[in-house]
């Protein structure tokens, strides 16, 4: 027999009482209607400055490979560093170079500015602070994998800084932000501005779901880039593993 209308009101008003505020108004808004580009923004920062404060408490190991491939797709030349990455108390990345050999020619040896781009631009975060340096295009919806995504087109609106003279690289490309968890799951660019003689290739990174969050897991490049004198094909993989919460046992 069902229960009283009376009754069947009082429990979905005592569920809607118990959920998160939060909970009810984005998932009531978002049943009606798609979210603006701003509110795509806003919901996607707000959860990007949650996972970079996680993953401040995470160390995890960085395993880089870098090869420069010649005529008939022969391998020319293999750089490869592994590394553990960590932060300290006020949230600065630290690398511990664990494993670090090359064997490409002199005149193609790839810098360290350019390897320490793909550590840590290419692991893009969008966060409160982004809106800042970067100017957000709405282009549409894609699919990826399994996940339906926001498109959005970066670009930096902060003035660039001399390449020669500073470290700082920003992203100028596109993010794809899945539709039901607001997170970045997918960018792809190039690191601005590049030094004259060395560009960082362009690049795709890949996120993965981990106990809640989206770390980044991999990127991957090939492209054709100018290394000292010559334009260099240039295969780049690089893969984020072993994410442990400090002070934690694996």
């Amino acid at each position: 027999m069902p229960a009283p209308i009376t009754l069947q009101f009082l429990a979905v008003a005592l569920i809607l009482l118990l959920a998160p505020k939060s909970a009810v108004r984005c998932e009531s808004y978002f049943a009606r209607q798609q979210p603006s580009p701003d509110e795509i923004l806003s919901a996607t920062a707000e959860n990007g400055s949650r996972l970079l404060s996680a993953l401040r408490g995470y160390s995890y190991y960085a395993d880089l490979t870098i090869e420069t491939v010649g005529n008939a797709d022969v391998i020319t030349g293999k750089y490869y560093r592994l590394s553990q990455i960590s932060f300290d108390s006020a949230g600065v990345m630290h690398e511990r170079v664990i494993e670090n050999t090359s064997t490409l020619p002199k005149d193609e040896q790839f810098g360290t500015s350019a390897a320490d781009s793909l550590i840590r631009v290419y692991q893009f975060f969008l966060t409160r602070e982004t809106p800042r340096e970067y100017e957000f295009n709405y282009i549409g919806r894609e699919r990826v994998d399994e996940l339906n995504t926001f498109v959005f087109d970066v670009n930096p609106r902060v003035k660039l800084p001399d390449p020669e003279k500073s470290r700082d690289r920003y992203l100028k490309g596109r993010v794809w932000i899945d539709d039901q968890d607001f997170c970045v799951v997918k960018v792809a660019g190039q690191a601005v501005p590049s030094q004259s003689a060395h560009r960082t290739p362009k690049f795709q990174t890949y996120y993965q779901n981990h106990e809640r969050y989206w770390f980044p897991a991999l990127i991957d490049a090939d492209d054709a880039i100018r290394i000292g004198k010559y334009v260099t094909r240039v295969v780049v993989k690089l893969r984020f593993t072993g994410y442990k919460k400090v002070g934690t046992q694996r």
